[in-house]
């Protein structure tokens, strides 16, 4: 590819003609398009701007989809850092949603041990102190 551009310039970018023919360009725009990168990543100018230009310009009237793109980052950090605080937080709020669930075999009655399943027991007792947290 480079080797058909250095020999023919310019010329290797634009469409040949073969009498009345039209022929493509030896360099497809796919081609030019990677040659174009090349030329930037080694830190030189492309020299032929005018057949396949370089880094486009951004197009008139675009200044409002800019700001949104900007709003829409911005938005999305702010959320990445909400939900990483969130995360943070998670393993104490867990440790007390356990600490609330958990049953104190303490304060229930003899009773209710002998005649009521644990999952009766639990029902009521701890049921019934969360009901009177809300």
């Amino acid at each position: 590819m480079a080797h058909l551009l250095h020999r023919f310039g310019a010329r290797a970018l634009l469409p040949r003609k073969d009498g009345e023919k039209l022929l493509p360009p030896l360099l497809g725009l796919q081609e030019a398009l990677k040659l174009r990168e090349q030329y930037y990543v080694a830190g030189r100018p492309w020299p032929f701007e005018d057949i396949v230009p370089g880094r486009p310009q951004p197009p008139p009237g675009c200044e409002a989809y800019e700001a949104r793109k900007k709003e829409k980052a911005q938005k999305q950090a702010a959320r990445e850092k909400q939900i990483s605080d969130a995360m943070t937080a998670m393993p104490k709020l867990i440790a007390e949603y356990k600490a609330s669930r958990r049953l104190d075999w303490t304060e229930v009655s003899a009773l209710d041990r002998l005649l009521m399943t644990s999952g009766q027991i639990r029902e009521k007792y701890v049921r019934k102190r969360l009901s009177k947290q809300h």
